[in-house]
């Protein structure tokens, strides 16, 4: 068995890729790029970083890969689903948790955690609806960027925005701003309209709710975002310093249990 594993997470819009030590139990490096439009060429770029940052060299580590773009990383050793991953990723970040939510650029998930694994999950990758997508275009449509939306956001106040379809919502957001409406409570609309996407997808299953749910992806960075999650839910949501990558490790955590057993179960 391996020592070193590479868990790769190619997502839609950026590739997350971990050095992880089996024997330690920990994380040895992390690095993410934007994936573009070759997911193969993201992930052997941050596969030869992190070896390089490790001094190991590719024959002494196991690489495992998640993700849209997994099938496309023909130097993994294994692939595994982005629902499992997800999952198992999120326990090693915090084990004491009753569900992940994971907003992607393309899609967004919640999962159900029992026992230590995924007992069930939802995911929404038909529309844009609750996704990065929607998010980043309220934002090109508001003039502000992703990472200003905490600062930028009213911290009471909304703007109702009744549509979930990414075209009929940009028509909304561009309605108000002619009406001249403030941009900041525009933007709070935008997220709590996220967070009732989420809530619909979240009512679904019957979570313990003295066990947080852990947010992960991108945006799980905003503190805005999660709070008005929570607020949907009804139910505690925490992240985790490395949230972004809980599907790179999730991918390390089923290759290890894989090598261990031999067994499917994580495929």
């Amino acid at each position: 068995m391996m020592r070193y594993y590479l868990g790769i997470d190619s997502g839609s819009t950026m590739c997350k890729a971990v050095m992880f030590d089996k024997e330690s139990n920990a994380l040895l490096g992390l690095h993410s790029i934007k994936t573009g439009w070759n997911p193969k060429l993201s992930a052997t770029e941050c596969s030869a970083l992190l070896l390089s940052k490790s001094k190991l060299e590719r024959e002494e580590v196991c690489i495992c890969a998640t993700g849209y773009g997994r099938e496309a990383i023909d130097f993994a050793n294994y692939t595994f689903t982005e629902i499992t991953c997800h999952g198992f990723g999120a326990l090693f970040l915090n084990s004491d948790i009753g569900g992940v939510i994971d907003i992607g650029g393309q899609d967004s998930k919640v999962i159900q955690i029992g026992d230590n694994r995924v007992v069930d999950f939802l995911m929404n990758d038909k529309c844009a609806a609750g996704t990065g997508r929607f998010l980043n275009m309220a934002c090109d449509t508001l003039g502000i960027s992703l990472e200003e939306i905490d600062t930028f956001a009213h911290p009471s106040e909304a703007i109702v925005i009744n549509s979930m379809c990414t075209v009929f919502a940009e028509s909304e957001i561009i309605g108000s701003l002619a009406m001249q409406k403030d941009r900041s409570k525009i933007l709070t609309g935008v997220l709590r309209s996220i967070a009732h996407r989420i809530r619909q997808m979240a009512g679904k299953f019957n979570f313990d709710k003295t066990k947080p749910l852990l947010m992960t992806g991108g945006l799980s960075r905003s503190n805005m975002l999660i709070n008005a999650i929570e607020k949907a839910v009804a139910i505690g949501v925490i992240t985790h310093a490395h949230a972004d990558f809980a599907g790179a490790i999730g991918a390390c955590v089923c290759a290890i249990n894989k090598d261990k057993k031999g067994s499917d179960l994580y495929g």
